[in-house]
């Protein structure tokens, strides 16, 4: 804001006179706040003001500013009479002419499954992909790429605000996860369910990347930043595949922590993955596929990938390779193997693998491929043996082991007896045990090749930093049912019951279960408690699936038969259990039936190797391959293996332990069809999602039950400032306390409950202007402290050092503004350290010391002038701007909405010099040879240079009345010359095809400021000198958005 706007604001009227809106009478209160008008400065409340326009240019304002409706005319016939004026009305609003659904389904008028479906459906057909149930997110998958849904500039929209303020969004869940970080100091989690197809690999990524974008720029932060998004493409490729639902289906689960410190820049992390399908290296149903990385190393493998593995530049095709042949599927649609080869090969090289562990793993994925060609064939005696000795020399050699060592552990078994003289005698396999022996092993390598990828992105994220917050994602396997259902699909659906038993816990049980705790009226609402499904697979009494299966393979000669026998002796009477015909049974699941085939239950849990292949892997030449087998073979009969059920139930129940450590939050996927189609919407499908995500139920709780609840002492801490009874003493109980704070600033009583230890508030806007209030009086607290320390303490001999770099810059070469000479640098004057946005612009660049923000004016090459904010740090000048935001028919925004932009960085090593003529104007011209120059007007340009000066940013400075320059208009170069003279107002004007600037008289070249040279050691203040947050910032009813530097601390 410019002086004339400075000005201005001492003629507002001041807030403490106005009790009520000038227009309307209302009151304020919490929820009817003041706001000036920034043309009059009078104070009305905000459906009163809710116009914004452009303002005359002198005014000095850099974006729309709020006006009341007695000064629109005024300012409508100021613009005719300029001859600049708009017409926002007369431009399209492409989001008109139909209905966009309900953004929160709290605000339904029809609760039912019905009404929820039809809301989503409408909201979908509009692109709007996403809607809230109060807290919780609810995405439906488009299937198709949404414009301007995820570009930078949407992202950082969301950065800083609250939800009720922009379109529901993941960004929005990200956001509220940081600021809950940050402000809380608390550890944040957010699980992310659905069915395979919905979408919520792409949720988890977006979440990454805004995790990312929004953090710290530090180098070491950076590289913490690059392991976290490199390690995507690398688990995808060897965790994902495509299925029949899913083009890019997680075929394991992952909860990826990530571990941030008290400024909220991320310092390391953790990835745990869960139950990968390893079956599907070996058999894959028709059009789906095996894992990525098989087809991506097939289509990109390069010469020196080839050479390495002993190829011999021989091309490598998918139909080569059983494993990969018998799905008859090798593309996907808008999938390219080949460039993704290399984002994983450069995955790799950022996780720091050297070229010899880059071949090792490439090496294996090869050999898994070779295993799966090898044939077997019977002899007389039913005894196997190889048939392809081409396929198993090729597979021997990429394992380092000798062929017939590979052979011999393929077709037969090493047996001890158990007796006290244990002998050890070979016994030969029929062909059907070979294979089962040669998958096993191929699953087994690949399996354990996973494993170490994934506890290398580990040690890539490791971190021995304590007191570091969490924020977590866990992006798990959605809820399968095929045509074959068998053990895996089991397991999947095992776990998305355990979570969505979570959900029901945190969002409908527990919740209702608090009321009655804390004595808050209360109806109670029925819903489907889905703990029954999780007790018939993991409960021990009764005994549940998981345990008569492991009872079934613990004993000799386990068969599936007997499994299932066990299972429907034991679980024939459970409603949630039934048999399906021979070999099947069905599982009422909380997201439907499902009907299981037994075959491969039994083998599938024992998860063992044998020995012999155990031992194969143990003699390998390479070092790599023997650290994948580190089983202790001689042990290795006596202690029985656990079972891969076990696995699962103890590794779901250290998640939940996990899970249960932070504060949840949650985002339901939906997929609107099954054929992967964009633009289609199923009713019977998405309707069937609906009802068994427990949306309706998740509506009514929210409906009738409290947004917010806090224990008494902790909403008194945190809200104590916000009322002048309890900030800043109180002699009274927490209690009390907290209740002083609500009866003065809530109008509507109804909006808070009492209970015995927590208080509880309805709505979360509530929340929300509680805590904008609270910023609010923490900013002005912390501003009057800085303002303190800018009197007492700047004055000192950093501040005279400050100026006297400014003036040593100009003293004897430019005559001095007369109000510039004594006045007191502020260094901010764009309230930069509280305006996220322009924060975000900087940030993107690395970690930059900032040592000026101002308002300035730019010069085209025919003197037309713009507006721009000025950003100066210890690497480069930036100049941003707003420009009016364009929605889409997709993405409509609001008319007259505006966003910053970066028109100009100039980097300081790329300037050559800076231009100032000799008399008082203010205009300043930077020569960069490298790109264009560059001419702009600032009032506090010796400020300026000062602060680069002072901070060692040499710049050379030079003083003319004529400056020659080579601009850039439209994006062509075009040279003319800017002549100064004596005798004028300081305004610049186009002079044929030059510019002319005819400046006002001034105090002289020697004027010199009064300042004297400290005394005694004076303090030294930080980035931006005096005024950390100052500046001319917002007024009346506007409040800074308070970022990660918190200013003055109010919680303790």
């Amino acid at each position: 804001m410019g002086d004339d706007a400075e000005a201005r604001r001492e003629h507002w009227i001041p807030d403490d006179r106005v009790s009520r809106c000038e227009a309307c009478n209302a009151g304020f209160s919490l929820f009817k706040r003041k706001h000036h008008c920034r043309m009059c400065g009078h104070i009305f409340c905000d459906k009163c003001l809710s116009t914004k326009m452009e303002l005359p240019e002198e005014m000095g304002y850099l974006k729309p500013e709020k006006v009341c409706q007695k000064c629109i005319p005024v300012i409508q016939g100021a613009r005719r009479a300029a001859g600049t004026h708009e017409k926002p009305a007369d431009r399209k609003n492409k989001a008109a002419g139909g209905d966009k659904g309900v953004e929160d389904m709290v605000m339904l008028s029809s609760i039912s499954e019905d009404g929820i479906a039809k809301n989503l459906e409408v909201r979908y057909k509009r692109d709007l992909i996403y809607t809230y149930i109060g807290a919780v997110l609810v995405s439906v998958n488009p299937f198709k790429m949404i414009q301007g849904l995820y570009d930078e500039s949407t992202l950082f929209e969301y950065r800083g605000k609250y939800a009720y303020e922009l379109p529901p969004h993941v960004y929005m869940v990200a956001e509220q996860m940081y600021r809950n970080m940050t402000q809380e100091n608390e550890s944040q989690c957010v699980i992310i369910s659905g069915e395979s197809g919905a979408g919520k690999t792409e949720a988890s990524k977006k979440i990454m990347q805004y995790f990312a974008a929004v953090s710290g720029k530090g180098s070491d932060v950076a590289v913490v930043k690059d392991v976290i998004l490199q390690s995507n493409p690398l688990l995808e490729a060897f965790g994902n595949a495509k299925t029949i639902r899913n083009n890019n289906s997680s075929r394991f689960g992952k909860y990826m922590e990530i571990l941030f410190d008290r400024a909220g820049d991320p310092r390391g992390g953790n990835i745990t993955n869960y139950l990968l399908e390893k079956s599907r290296v070996v058999y894959q149903a028709p059009s789906e596929r095996s894992f990525h990385i098989f087809y991506q190393l097939c289509k990109g493998i390069d010469q020196g990938h080839s050479q390495e593995f002993g190829l011999q530049g021989q091309a490598l095709s998918t139909n080569m390779f059983s494993y990969l042949a018998q799905s008859g599927c090798d593309s996907v649609p808008g999938m390219d193997d080949v460039k993704e080869f290399k984002e994983v090969v450069d995955a790799m090289r950022t996780m720091k693998f050297d070229k010899a562990e880059e071949f090792a793993v490439l090496r294996l994925v090869l050999t898994v491929l070779f295993l799966g060609n090898i044939q077997f064939e019977e002899n007389a005696k039913e005894e196997a043996h190889v048939t392809n000795k081409d396929a198993l020399d090729f597979a021997a050699f990429l394992l380092y082991v000798d062929s017939p060592q590979l052979e011999a552990a393929l077709v037969s078994r090493t047996m001890t007896t158990g007796s006290s003289r244990a002998s050890v005698y070979s016994v030969p396999l029929n062909t059907n045990d070979a294979y089962y022996s040669r998958d096993a092993f191929a699953k087994s390598i690949y399996s354990r090749l996973f494993d170490r990828i994934v506890n290398r992105v580990n040690d890539s994220l490791y971190t021995d930093e304590e007191n570091l917050t969490t924020l977590a994602v866990l992006d798990i396997y959605g809820f399968e049912i095929f045509e074959k259902n068998g053990f895996e699909q089991l397991c999947i659906n095992y776990v998305n019951e355990k979570l969505q038993q979570i959900f029901i816990n945190l969002t409908l049980k527990e919740e209702q279960e608090e009321y009655q705790r804390e004595a808050i009226q209360w109806t109670p609402i029925d819903f489907f408690n889905n703990k029954i499904c999780c007790d018939l697979i993991e409960g021990k009494r009764p005994a549940g699936l998981f345990t008569n299966l492991d009872d079934t393979v613990n004993f000799p000669k386990p068969t599936d038969d007997k499994f299932l026998q066990k299972c429907t002796q034991a679980l024939g009477d459970h409603k949630h259990f039934a048999p399906a015909g021979p070999g099947k049974f069905t599982i009422v699941h909380y997201a439907g039936d499902v009907v299981y085939d037994a075959e491969g239950f039994c083998d599938k849990n024992k998860d063992t190797l044998f020995e012999d292949l155990i031992c194969v892997g143990q003699m390998s030449e390479s070092q790599y391959i023997v650290t994948l087998f580190p089983e202790d073979t001689s042990n290795a009969q006596k202690k029985r293996p656990t079972t891969a059920a076990h696995k699962i139930k103890t590794s779901i129940a250290k998640l939940t332990d996990a899970i249960m450590k932070c504060t949840p939050h949650y985002v339901r996927c939906i997929k609107p069809n099954e054929k992967k189609a964009k633009d289609t919407w199923d009713q019977q499908v998405s309707k069937h999602q609906v009802r068994y995500l427990g949306l309706l139920e998740n509506v009514k709780v929210r409906r009738a039950g409290y947004a917010y609840r806090a224990a008494y002492q902790r909403f008194f801490f945190r809200y104590r400032v916000c009322s002048h009874s309890t900030w800043p003493n109180w002699s009274g109980d927490h209690i009390e306390g907290s209740k002083k704070i609500l009866a003065e600033i809530l109008q509507d009583q109804k909006e808070v409950a009492y209970g015995k230890t927590k208080i509880f508030i309805r709505h979360p806007e509530t929340v929300f202007s509680l805590e904008e209030l609270r910023e609010q009086k923490v900013y002005n607290y912390a501003s009057s402290i800085q303002n303190f320390f800018a009197e007492k303490v700047g004055q000192g001999e950093y501040m005279y050092k400050l100026m006297m770099a400014g003036v040593n810059n100009v003293k004897g070469q430019k005559d001095r503004r007369r109000e510039s000479v004594d006045r007191r640098y502020k260094g901010d004057y764009l309230n930069y350290r509280e305006n996220l946005t322009l924060k975000s612009i900087v940030e993107r660049f690395g970690d930059e010391k900032v040592l000026f923000a101002d308002q300035v004016r730019t010069y085209t090459t025919k003197g037309k002038k713009n507006v721009r904010a000025l950003i100066v740090t210890d690497t480069a000048f930036y100049f941003i701007g707003t420009r009016l935001k364009k929605g889409t028919p997709e993405r409509p925004v609001p008319p007259d909405t505006y966003h910053y932009v970066l028109f100009r960085r100039i980097e300081l090593k790329e300037i050559d010099k800076v231009t100032m003529s000799p008399f008082a104007d203010n205009f300043v011209g930077i020569y960069s040879p490298t790109t264009s120059d560059y001419l702009f007007d600032a009032r506090r340009k010796t400020e300026l240079f000062g602060q680069l000066v002072y901070n060692n940013n040499r710049v050379r400075i030079e003083f003319s009345a004529s400056w020659p320059m080579q601009m850039r208009e439209k994006k062509k170069a075009k040279k003319l010359t800017v002549n100064f003279q004596a005798g004028g107002n300081g305004e610049l004007v186009a002079q044929g095809n030059n510019l002319m600037v005819a400046a006002p008289a001034g105090q002289g070249k020697d004027a010199m400021p009064s300042i004297q040279p400290p005394s005694g050691p004076g303090g030294g203040l930080s980035q931006f000198s005096s005024s950390v947050g100052g500046g001319g910032g917002g007024g009346g009813g506007s409040r800074p958005k308070m970022g990660r530097q918190a200013t003055l601390d109010i919680n303790t």
